[in-house]
């Protein structure tokens, strides 16, 4: 378990930045499709059809 810290405390600081840039990208983009899953789910359950494009998605497009 020492092995394991000591290769983390080896990681340069710049390098967090871009670990923890990558992790959090990762983290809103799988967020990001679990919520339009659950919005297209609704819209199906509520008997309208989600790739008619009359609805707007309340989620921007980036």
């Amino acid at each position: 378990m020492s092995s394991v810290w000591t290769a983390i405390g080896s990681i340069p600081w710049f390098a967090w930045i871009a670990i923890v840039a990558i992790l959090s990208g990762s983290v809103a983009g799988i967020f990001n499709s679990w919520f339009r899953h659950r919005e297209r789910m609704a819209m199906i359950h509520q008997g309208m059809h989600p790739d008619s494009g009359d609805g707007k998605s309340s989620v921007p497009e980036l």
